[in-house]
Formats: structure tokens, C-alpha cells, sequence
């Protein structure tokens, strides 16, 4: 044993074997390598085709209106996804010949994964995007704002906006400073009253003082009651006397003969008693007069006192109620001349003829303001003073009396100077106002009696031939639009996602009033101005709108031959369920026809009525220029602008096109119902609500619920390979992260996944 152990026999075959099995180790673990990448390789692959081949059964209704989703159910989907994943491995190619991998497909590790679907609105404005950039290319879906831009409304649009906005502030601080003139005026004209009656009242009253205190003189109360007192006793005791003598007489008369001298003396007496008493009775009545003149004197000076104080109190409250209007007056009027002088310095060098109604407008002066207190204060003042010669006055003499008439007369001719002088002023101010009010209302009732006539011509649904069954479509559409009623599918698909199922819009619009109807119709403009001048997805959106669904004059509008346009869609929007009103539910979300109807015929009329009254405001009337109220201006143009505007609409519902303006213009330019509906989309641009109205109506046509129209998928799936050399020492590869393969028993399993969207 030891001799061979030691024998070098063999020694070279035993090197060979050293140096060829690492070699030959080696090799085989390099070509399962190499075969393990390559099946890798063709897995992915596989996944990858096995996913476009599933993305590639589209549903051909959607796609007929450019959009995408796959149009199989799932278990087909996972079908159709094995079948291709399995033909596409090399275990599926017949047998006969080599082979350098074998991979064969895992079935239970097959599966598709819905991840997106078009009720996202990410994927669905994605989509969108795609059809219409190839169909509506940029100088397409700009077609309407380059037009304006080239047409020169720029420049007449935004001043006519401005105009009518600066209009109606300068209107409302106006408003605000004459009610306060006028309420001063009202207070004013209270104050006068009260002066010309307090003077009456105070002359009677000092001139009867004045004639108690001649006729009472220089007695007091205490006095004259003493003297009557005195009196009354005197008077009492005399009468006394009188009964004595009486009795003595009877006594005397009694006796007889004896007696008759005496009675003579006591009947003298008697009657000399009886004279002094008859005289004591007439100064007892004199003093009682007296003391009654007296009595009323005090009374009266009493009371003068507390009224002219209370009269002082109702004139100073008078003349607070007035500096307070007045003062506020003022604020406004500064507001007023500040208002003027921002837009004299922002019309720039080349003004509109309309803004010559602002250098009308009339300002007051600081002494307006300060005559008109300063009268005020010293009629109060004057009034004051009487009321402290009343209060130190006790005895009305000749003096003081006349000192109270002077102050009396003082303060009454102030209020008359003033009254006489301020009155004149305020009957020019209230006959321009009044002369502005009557010319305003005049013109609102233009405006109303053309709104009247558009309310009526509006046709509600009558234009489409509304259906019977037109409120149930509403109802699947919008839901039941009560709490806890059945949702429509435009809430389903703000909800899903994460958006607020509000009804309706926030834009509305309507033909009631006539004033906020042509105020706001003239901001369109500048709305107008502001969205077209700047390019967003929006505009390819908005033709989605137009080019697959419907509008009121859809099938009425005519080519320059004459001929009635036809669409090039592969989706006829005519032969959709609800006629002619699609673009107008896209755009404000009622739940009615005659809603939608309305509130586009409504806007369309306002837009109309804009422009027209820029027109109008381009050659305004110059006897109103000169009125003082720029918004009278704007209210005889906007009612020459709505007798012009209903007759365009007259023309738009019936598919016919109407020139935007030949006054502001500097190239003729025309419009027709469906490019004033593409306007209001770029005005109104709200993707999320017009995306899942369409996405409703798209759901209402074709009956596909878009959530379950999946547009990305996941696809995974697992394949094997059987590995022909050492699967042990592929195995220990595994853990390195090298391999990409999971080694079971012989074989290698891989596993991978492929997304694929349209």
C-alpha cells in the first residue's frame, strides 16, 4: 500500500484529471448560465408580447370615439394572456430538433392585474390628448382665439369691460354719497321745521310772560298770600262785628220805645261795618287773581325752561344726525374724486369716446362740505344761546324781554338764510338725480323688454323634440338629486376620483334682471380677453367635446357652399340618446334639458349683448355724455346692444353664423352656435367636471362602465428551463443574486412581470 501511495506511476493522468474536471466544472456551470440568462431573456419576452397581446382586444366602441380600454372580461383576459405566453417559449416549438433551452410555462403562476382604468381622469385626459393632437393640430384648436387676436377686439374688448366695471363702482360710491346728501337734506329740512315752529311757539310764550309780569309787577307769592291772609281775617272779624250788632238791634227792638234811640247809632254803625267789609271782599279778590297770576307765571316760566331745554336736546340730535350723514357724504365724495382721477390716469392717451361720461361726473368742493356744517353748527349754536338766556331769565321786563325776542328771532333768521340758500342747491342736486334715475329706468326697461322677448324665444328643449323618456336618462345620468337617492353615473365617477359629486355649475346665467345682466356680460369680455391668452390642454379637450357629442345645432349648420356639414367622426353624434344637448350638459351639468338649453342660450345672449354694447359705446349719444353718470352711458348701450344681440340669436339657434361685430373688427370675422359654445369651454375651463360628465355621457351611449374599462395592466407569469449539467452548483449560485432563476430539483423557474398601457 505504501509503495503504491509512493509509486508516480499515472502521475500525468492524475494531473490531466486536476486540470481538465475544474475545466470541464467550469464550462458546464457557464453554459447553464448562459442558457438560464437566455431563458431569462425569453420570459420576459414572452410576458411582454403575452401583455400587448391582451392590450390588443380593445373595445372597438370606445375606440370608434378615440378612446381605449380593454374590451375582454378577465378570465378571458388571463386567457388570452397564457395562450400567448406559452407560444411564445421555446418549449412550445415542435419537436425533431435542438433545442438550447426547453423553457415551459408555470400555469399556476399566471396572472393579469387590472391597475388603471378610463374612469381615472389622469388616463382619460391622457387618451384624450392623443386623439386630438393628431386630429385638431394646435393652429386648429387655436382657430377661434387667433381669429380674435387678428381681428383687433382686443383693445375694444378690454376697454369696454374696464369701462363698464369702473362704471358701476363709480355708480354705487355715487349712489352712496347722494343718499347721504339726502338723508342730510331730510335732516336739514326737520331742523328748519322745528326752528320756524320753536319760533312761533317762544314768541307767543314770551310775549304772554311779558304780559303776566306787567300785570303781576314787583309782588312775589309769599307776599301776596301774607296781604290775604290778612285780609280773610280782617273780613272775618268785621263780620263778626256785624252779627254782634245785629243782635243787639233785635235785643233793642224788644224793649220797645226805650230802645229806639240806640238802635239808630247801631244801624250806623252797621252800615259803616258792612262798607268796610264789602271793601275788604274786593281786595280778597284782588289778591286771589293776583296770587293766581302769579301761580301761572311761575308755572310758565317753569315750563319754558324745561322745553326749550328738551328743544335743545331734539336740535343738537338734529345736528349730529346731520354732520354724521354730511360727514360720510364727504368720504364718498373723496372716494369719488380718487375713483376719477385712478381712471383718468389708466385710460391712457388714446381714451374711448365713453370715457367722456366720467369728466361729467360732478365732484364737490371741501366748502360744500364746510358752508353746509358751519350753517348747521351755528343755527345749533344760536339756538343754544336763546336756551341760556331763557334759563337765566326770571322776570320777563321790558329789557329781558326783548333780550329773548332778539335771541328768539336770531337763531329762526339764520335757519331761513340758510334753508333759502341750501334749498336752492338741493333742488338742482335732486332734479339731476331725479333726471339720471328716470333716464336709467327708461333704459332698464329697454334692456327687460328685450330680456322678456329673449326669455320666450329661448325654446327651452322644443328645438330637439324632447322624448318621453328623457328625464330617466337625466336620472341615470345625474342620480335622483335628493339625499340618499340613487347616485348618477356623473357622481360615480367624481368619486372615483376623490372629487366632490356637486350637481350643476358654478357658472349660471339668466335673463331676469336687467341692470346685473348687462354688467355682467360685459366682464365676459374681459373673462374672454384672460383665457385666450394662454394655450393649455384645455383646448384639446374642449374639441373632444365638440367633435363627439352633440349640440343644439348639430345637423343645422352649413359649408361656405351651402350645404349641411356632415361629420368625419367615426362616432355619429346625432344618433346619440340625448339630441342635441350634449355639449350644453358638458358645459353646465343640470339636470334638465331646458336647464342646459337656457343657460347656454342665456350666456350666448350675454356675450352677443357685450359686444354690441361696445359698439354702441364706441359712438355713445352725447347728450348723455354729458348727464354725470357714466352709467347711464353704459345702460344706453347695453340696451341698444340686447335689441341687437336677440337678433343674433335668432340667427345662431338656427345654425346660421353671424358676424362678430363690423364696427370693431378689423377683419371680417364670423361665428356660428358651435364656435360661441367653443368660447364658453375655454371660459369656463373646469376639466375634472367636463371629464366626468363626458365620461357619463360616454357610460349613458355606449353602456360601458369606464371603471371596468381597464387601460394599464400588470401581467406575471413564471416558465422553467431544465438545466443539463450540475443542478447542485447552481444552487449554490442562487443566493449570490447572479443567477435570476429559482433552481427546483433539475430546473430553473422564472418569474416576471410586464405593465403595458395604450
Amino acid at each position: 500500500m505504501l509503495s503504491f501511495i509512493r509509486s508516480e506511476k499515472g502521475a500525468v493522468s492524475v494531473y490531466l484529471i486536476l486540470i481538465i474536471v475544474p475545466i470541464f466544472l467550469f464550462q458546464a456551470v457557464l453554459i447553464d448560465f448562459a442558457r438560464v440568462k437566455l431563458a431569462e431573456r425569453e420570459n420576459e419576452s414572452a410576458v411582454k408580447a403575452a401583455a400587448r397581446s391582451v392590450m390588443s382586444a380593445y373595445d372597438p366602441e370606445l375606440q370608434a370615439m378615440g378612446l381605449y380600454g380593454l374590451g375582454v372580461k378577465q378570465e378571458d383576459a388571463e386567457r388570452m394572456f397564457r395562450e400567448v405566453f406559452a407560444k411564445n417559449l421555446s418549449g412550445d416549438v415542435s419537436s425533431g430538433g435542438f433545442h438550447y433551452i426547453d423553457t415551459k410555462p408555470v400555469d399556476k403562476d399566471v396572472r393579469v392585474t387590472p391597475v388603471y382604468s378610463l374612469a381615472s381622469h389622469v388616463i382619460f385626459e391622457r387618451q384624450v390628448l392623443e386623439d386630438m393632437k393628431i386630429k385638431a393640430p394646435i393652429e386648429f384648436t387655436l382657430e377661434i382665439t387667433d381669429k380674435f387676436r387678428k381681428s383687433g377686439t382686443t383693445v375694444p374688448f378690454q376697454q369696454g369691460s374696464q369701462f363698464s366695471k369702473e362704471a358701476a363702482e363709480l355708480d354705487k360710491l355715487l349712489d352712496q354719497r347722494e343718499n347721504e346728501l339726502d338723508e342730510t337734506w331730510e335732516s336739514s329740512e326737520e331742523l328748519h321745521t322745528r326752528t320756524s315752529a320753536y319760533h312761533m311757539y317762544y314768541t307767543a310764550r314770551i310775549a304772554e310772560l311779558d304780559d303776566l309780569a306787567a300785570q303781576i309787577g314787583i309782588h312775589t307769592i309769599d307776599e301776596v298770600r301774607i296781604n290775604l291772609t290778612n285780609v280773610k281775617n280782617q273780613l272775618q272779624s268785621v263780620r263778626e262785628s256785624i252779627t254782634n250788632l245785629n243782635m243787639t238791634i233785635a235785643s233793642l227792638s224788644q224793649a220797645g220805645a226805650q230802645g229806639a234811640a240806640g238802635i239808630q247809632s247801631i244801624v250806623e254803625s252797621r252800615r259803616a261795618l258792612e262798607a268796610q267789609a264789602q271793601e275788604l271782599m274786593q281786595k280778597q279778590n284782588e289778591l286771589e287773581r293776583l296770587l293766581e297770576l302769579l301761580i301761572k307765571y311761575a308755572a310758565l316760566i317753569a315750563a319754558t325752561k324745561l322745553e326749550v331745554s328738551a328743544n335743545g336736546n331734539v336740535m343738537r340730535d338734529l345736528q349730529q344726525t346731520i354732520e354724521s350723514a354730511l360727514r360720510n357724504a364727504k368720504l364718498k365724495n373723496n372716494e369719488v374724486r380718487e375713483k376719477l382721477n385712478g381712471i383718468h390716469q389708466s385710460s391712457g392717451s388714446n381714451p374711448s369716446k365713453a370715457n367722456d361720461a366720467f369728466q361729467s361726473v360732478i365732484v364737490y368742493g371741501d366748502d360744500y362740505f364746510y358752508n353746509y356744517q358751519t350753517s348747521i353748527a351755528s343755527i345749533s349754536a344760536l339756538f343754544s344761546a336763546f336756551q341760556e338766556i331763557v334759563d337765566s331769565v326770571y322776570l320777563y321786563t321790558a329789557e329781558n324781554t326783548l333780550k329773548a325776542n332778539g335771541a328768539n328771532g336770531v337763531y329762526w333768521t339764520r335757519s331761513n338764510e340758510f334753508y333759502a340758500k341750501q334749498s336752492a342747491l338741493e333742488k338742482v342736486r335732486m332734479d339731476k338725480n331725479e333726471a339720471i334715475t328716470t333716464n336709467k329706468r327708461e333704459q332698464k326697461n329697454k334692456i327687460q323688454t328685450v330680456l322678456d322677448q329673449a326669455k320666450q324665444s329661448i325654446g327651452a328643449c322644443s328645438v330637439t323634440g324632447e322624448r318621453s323618456g328623457e328625464n330617466e336618462l337625466y336620472t341615470r345620468l345625474q342620480g335622483e338629486g335628493r339625499t340618499g337617492g340613487n347616485k348618477g353615473y356623473y357622481q360615480k365617477y367624481r368619486e372615483a376620483n376623490a372629487q366632490e359629486s356637486v350637481i350643476g355649475s358654478e357658472v349660471a346665467f339668466d335673463l331676469e334682471k336687467s341692470e346685473p345682466v348687462s354688467l355682467h356680460a360685459m366682464s365676459m369680455l374681459d373673462a374672454f380677453n384672460q383665457a385666450a391668452a394662454s394655450l393649455r390642454n384645455e383646448l384639446y379637450v374642449n374639441e373632444f367635446a365638440l367633435t363627439k357629442f352633440n349640440y343644439r345645432t348639430y345637423g343645422l349648420e352649413k359649408d361656405p357652399s351651402g350645404q349641411l356639414k356632415t361629420s368625419n367622426e367615426l362616432v355619429d353624434p346625432s344618433s346619440h340618446a340625448l339630441a342635441n344637448q350634449e355639449v350644453e350638459y358638458l358645459l353646465y351639468g343640470f339636470s334638465s334639458c331646458a336647464a342646459n338649453i337656457t343657460s347656454a342660450y342665456a350666456e350666448m345672449f350675454s356675450f352677443r349683448m357685450a359686444i354690441r354694447t361696445v359698439e354702441a359705446l364706441l359712438d355713445p349719444k352725447k347728450e348723455l355724455l354729458n348727464i354725470g353718470s357714466p352709467l347711464l352711458v353704459l345702460l344706453a348701450a347695453a340696451a341698444e346692444g340686447a335689441f341687437e344681440a336677440f337678433q343674433d340669436m335668432n340667427k345662431l339657434i338656427k345654425g346660421e353664423s353671424v358676424e362678430l361685430s363690423a364696427k370693431i373688427t378689423s377683419s371680417a370675422l364670423s361665428l356660428t352656435y358651435k364656435d360661441y359654445l367653443r368660447i364658453f369651454l375655454l371660459m369656463h375651463s373646469n376639466n375634472t367636471k367636463l371629464m366626468a360628465r363626458m365620461q357619463a355621457l360616454i357610460e349613458l351611449q355606449t353602456g360601458k362602465d369606464l371603471i371596468q374599462e381597464t387601460t394599464y395592466i400588470q401581467g406575471s407569469a413564471a416558465s422553467s428551463m431544465r438545466l443539463w449539467f450540475i443542478p447542485q452548483m447552481m444552487k449554490l449560485m442562487e443566493g449570490s443574486g447572479l443567477l435570476g432563476c429559482k433552481v427546483q430539483g433539475n430546473r430553473c423557474q422564472f418569474a416576471s412581470t410586464a405593465a403595458v398601457s395604450y
